[in-house]
């Protein structure tokens, strides 16, 4: 039985996740305000418990902290030496109400760890909306229209290339549980991914969503016999004619093979270009978080000079169009290290349950290797660290995948006894 102090946090918790697990797929500005509620709530809650006040109860994951305090540590750092500390210190906070999504998942599970069972439903109706909206964009046609759905172009094939291959392993593990219902809703919310792909039409996601995907079938390869596996590819080749039999879409990669003369081209390697560059002059410690200088205008076609002067200014400062680029030109060598031990410390814990027997903890560690795989592809074309909807999704499946592999999605009182046991 829960608590006095339980009672309240074991209903807020989950309802706030829950609520950014499914608005968090498809609009801004609700899933930001229930965040904030949901680290309001959490601050309150870790600044009134009566023990253990500096951490919840279990305790995250050791190597997990260590990663965190490095890459703070460094980002600190840079930040002090950089050459805007205003830039820097907001970057710092941003990225810190950001990072909170792990610790608050791990917050909510050690409440009510059978919310569980509910975030992917959730992520898969956000997408089933989200998918609705792109529709309507798209006038009822299967046409590239570089959809939003009221997120961002960027946000949404982030999101779209998260959420796919999470969808693609819980269809699995319903398959082989036997759970009808639950497959059933999983295929159609995968059908709406499809239709969200072709009018999102991001190059990225088109990329990043069936390696990813395929990744995951081979994680949960044993959830199917020959039949199946033979449907799965079937599947997987319709779903790549319908993709590539749009002209839309052929165009928008064949733009990518043109050496010269193709503004968005000219413009992200121009910004890539001027990331080495800034990384050149500061190797060790970078320029500072949010501080590189604006990179050089780029002269545009002639059809499109009217356009281009019709823009605002471009700010003082940029980004370098590219994850690892940017964090070099930011923070140096020193921000890059320490940018890896913060991502790389979660997939070093989960990595020897990659092959273990319970289906379940197998999802959840698949599922985070999706995630931060994600993350690491859009990365090379996008500064991505940042987006909001996507990073609420990448932490809290990953603390998910770290709190299973450890305590199952026991109850409360059968967790709390794991922890003991194990200390």
């Amino acid at each position: 039985m829960p608590t006095d102090e339980q009672i309240f946090p074991r209903v807020l918790g989950p309802i706030l996740l829950g609520l950014v697990a499914c608005t968090g797929v498809f609009a801004r500005g609700l899933v930001n305000g229930t965040y904030a509620f949901l680290v309001l709530w959490g601050v309150i809650y870790l600044l009134t418990a009566k023990k253990n006040w500096w951490r919840p109860t279990p305790p995250l994951p050791k190597l997990y902290c260590w990663g965190l305090g490095l890459y703070f540590v460094t980002i600190l750092l840079t930040t002090l030496t950089g050459s805007d500390l205003g830039q820097g210190f907001y970057h710092v906070a941003n990225v810190a109400y950001l990072l909170a999504g792990l610790a608050l998942a791990w917050l909510v599970l050690s409440q009510w760890p059978p919310v569980i069972r509910y975030l992917v439903p959730l992520y898969a109706l956000g997408l089933i909306v989200a998918g609705v909206m792109t529709f309507k964009q798209a006038n009822f046609g299967l046409n590239c229209v570089r959809a939003k759905a009221s997120l961002g172009i960027i946000e949404l094939g982030a999101v779209l290339s998260q959420v796919t291959p999470l969808l693609v392993g819980a269809a699995a593990v319903a398959y082989k549980l036997k759970e009808k219902r639950r497959l059933v809703f999983f295929l159609v919310a995968l059908l709406v991914s499809l239709v969200a792909h072709v009018h999102s039409c991001s190059r990225i996601a088109i990329l990043a969503t069936p390696v990813l995907t395929i990744m995951v079938l081979w994680g949960l390869r044993n959830c199917f016999g020959a039949m199946a596996k033979v449907a799965i590819v079937l599947t997987l080749a319709l779903a790549a004619v319908i993709i590539l039999s749009n002209d839309m879409i052929v165009s928008r990669f064949q733009e990518m093979t043109v050496d010269k003369g193709n503004y968005n081209n000219d413009l992200r390697l121009n910004y890539w270009k001027h990331g080495v560059k800034v990384f050149k002059e500061h190797p060790l410690l970078g320029v500072g978080p949010r501080a590189i200088p604006h990179a050089p205008p780029v002269i545009p076609p002639p059809d499109l000079v009217a356009a281009v002067r019709l823009l605002p200014p471009p700010p003082k400062y940029c980004h370098a169009h590219q994850l690892f680029l940017t964090t070099l030109a930011e923070s140096g060598v020193v921000g890059l290290l320490g940018f890896l031990a913060l991502h790389l410390a979660p997939i070093i814990l989960l990595w020897p349950y990659r092959r273990v027997a319970d289906l379940n903890k197998l999802y959840w560690v698949w599922g985070a290797f999706a995630v931060a795989g994600q993350l690491f592809l859009n990365g090379l074309t996008d500064y991505v660290f940042t987006l909001r909807p996507l990073m609420y999704i990448y932490w809290v499946v990953t603390g998910v995948a770290l709190w299973v592999t450890r305590y199952g999605g026991e109850e409360v009182g059968q967790a709390g006894a794991a922890v003991k046991n194990a200390g």
